[in-house]
């Protein structure tokens, strides 16, 4: 069989594989992420392509997620007004600087068995990850049980904004700090592109893409995406960021209704292969009873440093304590975000693949808690 014909068999599998195994994870009251990880799990153990077939599943597995971030940012970018930032800044303070600054610590414990860049950019780069909160899961989430109109719903959003902006910062200079062995050139495209992005935020793009025909305007968008994750995937970040970027930039020009014609459906199609290759990278060979134990450490301390930093967050921001703990359970949740940030790691050699999967079964785990944890929270009545 062709290498070609190995490409569409594969996509024809996984992705009908994904879509089982989230319908199955969604049935018992889990994100769908949760399912397509599993997949992935399972999927590793019995299928491994060759080199030139893995490589183009990773091409439109990557393309897949440069449009889901898109959306994403998309989605986000109208949201993200002073008045809401500033009502949810507090909280998102507590649910960033505590879990950031337990993770540094751990970090510093795990350094000498999983630092393979050094021991600096492994430590910025777990504590980052350990602040994430994962905003399309907890969007999806919040939408499930009629939470988004809700203004507890209202401000996780707004603060898990706050907080994926801050984790995503900090990647950023772990990234630029291990680019000294890389051309120090391609840096000045950060002018240009952050000129473009200013550029589409402007009255003036809302007009002109007001004028265009839904085709044109459905390509303009795939062409934007494709554009800022070219940019800083040429800078030395990953083409996510350029993505989520130019998602947020040209949010407020977009309407909704063209961007779930097209782009939304093939990004929400497509991204599920990437999380199903993530779960293939997940080598569970590596667990002994030491990287056991290590994981353990890294479900508590994450769920101790978000739950307990976003609840102080909301206490002094004059929220009840039934209030703040249904906040602490909201932002606890990382799913997608933390996926994606942990693969970037993974791929920039920040990490080992055993810390991967610690970090992985984290992500999981913590995802999976907030549907109980909100069942607990909400009076019965709430639960939709």
């Amino acid at each position: 069989m062709s290498d070609l014909a190995m490409v569409f068999a594969a996509l024809a599998v996984l992705l009908g594989l994904a879509r089982l195994f989230g319908s199955l994870a969604a049935r018992l009251g889990q994100p769908a992420v949760v399912g397509e990880i599993a997949c992935g799990l399972l999927a590793g153990l019995v299928f491994v392509p060759s080199v030139a077939v893995g490589g183009v599943l990773d091409a439109i597995a990557q393309f897949g997620l440069v449009l889901f971030l898109f959306c994403i940012g998309v989605r986000l970018g109208p949201s993200l007004t002073r008045r809401d930032a500033k009502a949810a800044s507090l909280p998102a303070f507590g649910a960033a600087v505590v879990p950031f600054l337990l993770g540094a610590v751990l970090a510093l414990w795990l350094a000498p068995r999983h630092a393979p860049a050094g021991t600096t950019a492994f430590v910025v780069f777990t504590a980052a990850a350990m602040a994430v909160t994962a905003f399309p899961v907890l969007a999806r989430i919040l939408a499930e049980r009629g939470m988004l109109g809700e203004a507890a719903g209202h401000q996780a959003l707004s603060a898990a904004a706050l907080t994926d902006v801050a984790a995503w910062t900090a990647l950023a200079v772990v990234a630029a700090s291990l680019n000294d062995r890389a051309p120090v050139w391609p840096l000045v495209l950060v002018v240009p592109f952050v000129l473009v992005l200013h550029g589409l935020t402007r009255p003036w793009f809302e007009r002109w893409l007001a004028r265009q025909s839904r085709q044109t305007t459905l390509t303009v968008l795939v062409a934007l995406a494709s554009a800022g994750a070219a940019a800083t995937d040429a800078i030395g970040l990953h083409a996510a960021f350029g993505a989520f970027l130019t998602g947020v930039a040209v949010g407020r020009s977009v309407r909704q209704a063209e961007l779930s014609t097209v782009v939304t459906p093939l990004g929400s199609a497509l991204a599920p292969l990437y999380f199903v290759l993530v779960g293939q990278k997940v080598d569970l060979g590596e667990l002994d009873l030491r990287l056991l134990a290590e994981t353990a450490a890294v479900i508590v301390v994450a769920v101790l440093g978000k739950c307990g930093g976003a609840y102080l967050g909301a206490r002094l921001a004059g929220q009840s304590p039934p209030e703040a703990a249904l906040f602490a359970a909201l932002m606890n949740t990382r799913g997608v975000t933390e996926l994606v940030f942990l693969s970037i790691g993974l791929g920039f050699g920040v990490i080992d693949s055993a810390f991967y999967t610690a970090m992985v079964a984290m992500a999981l785990v913590t995802t999976a808690m907030t549907g109980p944890l909100l069942n607990r929270l909400r009076q019965p009545n709430e639960v939709h």
